[in-house]
Formats: structure tokens, C-alpha cells, sequence
């Protein structure tokens, strides 16, 4: 691996990962495309991924962990495949004035594994950030997988999304019923305004006779005020026993704190304990 290849800690990390899965003739096909040559070739690359590599599920070692959550915080707990890495390094090779417009075009003809390896992946390109309008309007979708890809596990959302955008995708993943703790960064971008959004949330879901997340009181903790607190002692008295350990946490924690509380350290481990079990009940 020289450095005339390797051009950036993005392209290290997924040219090591794959230089240690592929076959020897897999690894040679790789090396003829993965450097850009011109628009058309790449958009043919890129779809011939599935047919020349396979779609073989990644685990990592702990070295590997070690790095890769670094560059992409939270990967390592997400679900990439071979096809999605090999992907990610065509994309990591389009120069970044191109890359944009080239990116924008593929998301209109990709299928919906395309699109979920291409919303994961723009966390990886040095101008991620000029992609904001692109994941604004992927959050749009009603497919839960591509929704997923750009929610779950991707650092995208935390780092480069508005105020109001990621308050957006933050309601529309409790919306779907999708896991909140697996949001990357979910508790330092909590927010006044999503703390009261999600209150007027949960009202709209009682007055309909329906239920809500346990996890949506993981968006108030910081932000109580009366009205919350009168939501929070009613769920203690009458909710599920998960809803009801929330409730009693974020009740605790911010009767404990009389600074500004979204400045204190959050019980992550809580809170992810919260949303595992309360996905398992769901799905069972």
C-alpha cells in the first residue's frame, strides 16, 4: 500500500479492510477501478460491485474497532457488508469538485441497496459536509432501510445537519418506531426545542389512546420544566415498567442538577439498556 494510493485516512481504512477480504483476483478487479477515471465508468463500477464482490457480512477485529470508530463513529456497531466498503472507496476517489453533482445523479437510478451503501458512505468523503441537501432529502423516505442508513449508526446527522433538520430526522425515527439509542451522538445535540416538540409528541399520542417509546423521555432529560414533570409522574403511576425506569431517570437526574444540565454527563449505558429491551419487546 503506497501513499501515491492511499490519499486520505478514508481511503487507508477501506483500502486496508478490503485488502485483507478480497481474493486475490477480487483485489486486482478493485485496483483497475477504484482510482476515477471519468463519470461513465464510474457509474458502471459501482453497479458492477455486486457481481464482482460478494455481499459477505464484516466483522471487525480490535485493532480494526479501534480505527475505524475514529473515522466514522459508530460503524463498527452497524451492519456493512463487503459490496458497501467497496462502494465507499469508488466513492472516496471521485474528485471533490465532481463528486457532488456525480453522487447526486447516482442517487436518482440506484437501487435501494445503492442508496443505503451511498448514505452511509458520504460521512467518509472529505467534503461530507457539502452533502447536507442530499441526506435532507433522504430523510424525506418512507423505506425503513434507507431511512436507517441515514439515521442509525452514521455520524452524518450529529455533525453536519441544521438545528432544524436533525430535530426533524430525530421525530421522524420515533415516528417509524425506529431505535433511538442507535442515533450517533444522540445526547449532545439534544435540544430545547426537540424537548418540547417531542412533549407535544407524546400529548398528541395519549389523547389518541396511544403509547409512546420509553425512549422519547431521553430527549427531555435536561430540558424539565413543569409540564414535563407533570408528563414524567404519570408515566411513573400508570406506564410500562420500561417507561416508567426512563421517567424515574430523567426525574432524578435533573432534580439532582441545578446547573444547565445538558452540560452534565448522561448515563448512555442506561438509556441504551432502555431502547435494546424495548426493541426486543416489539419484536418479538
Amino acid at each position: 500500500m503506497t501513499e501515491n494510493i492511499i490519499k486520505n485516512n478514508s481511503c487507508e481504512a477501506l483500502y486496508s479492510l478490503i485488502q485483507t477480504r478480497l481474493s486475490e483476483d477480487q483485489m486486482d478487479w478493485m485496483k483497475t477501478v477504484m482510482l476515477f477515471e471519468n463519470e461513465n465508468l464510474f457509474f458502471q463500477n459501482f453497479g458492477r460491485i455486486s457481481r464482482m464482490i460478494p455481499s459477505t457480512s464484516l466483522q471487525w477485529s480490535p485493532s480494526e474497532k479501534i480505527v475505524l470508530e475514529q473515522l466514522y463513529p459508530g460503524l463498527t456497531s452497524g451492519q456493512w457488508n463487503l459490496q458497501q466498503i467497496c462502494r465507499c472507496l469508488l466513492m472516496v476517489y471521485i474528485p471533490e469538485d465532481q463528486n457532488v453533482a456525480i453522487i447526486q445523479q447516482l442517487t436518482q437510478s440506484a437501487d435501494i441497496g445503492e442508496l443505503i451503501c451511498i448514505y452511509k458512505g458520504v460521512f467518509f468523503l472529505e467534503n461530507a459536509f457539502e452533502f447536507v441537501p442530499l441526506v435532507e432529502e433522504g430523510i424525506r423516505t418512507n423505506i425503513t432501510s434507507v431511512f436507517d442508513a441515514i439515521a442509525l449508526l452514521n455520524p452524518f446527522a450529529a455533525k453536519y445537519l441544521s438545528l432544524n433538520s436533525w430535530n426533524q430526522l430525530v421525530l421522524k425515527t420515533l415516528f417509524m418506531g425506529r431505535p433511538l439509542y442507535q442515533i450517533t451522538n444522540l445526547d449532545l445535540r439534544k435540544n430545547e426545542m426537540l424537548a418540547f416538540i417531542a412533549t407535544d409528541f407524546v400529548h398528541e399520542r395519549w389523547a389518541a389512546g396511544r403509547t409512546v417509546s420509553p425512549e422519547i423521555w431521553r430527549l427531555m432529560d435536561g430540558f424539565v420544566n413543569k409540564e414535563i414533570t407533570s408528563d414524567l409522574l404519570k408515566v411513573i403511576e400508570a406506564g410500562d415498567p420500561l417507561s416508567k425506569h426512563a421517567a424515574i431517570i430523567v426525574l432524578r437526574e435533573n432534580a439532582s442538577n441545578t446547573c444547565n444540565n445538558i452540560l452534565r454527563p448522561i448515563n448512555t449505558t442506561l438509556w441504551n439498556y432502555i431502547g435494546e429491551q424495548y426493541y426486543i419487546q416489539i419484536n418479538k
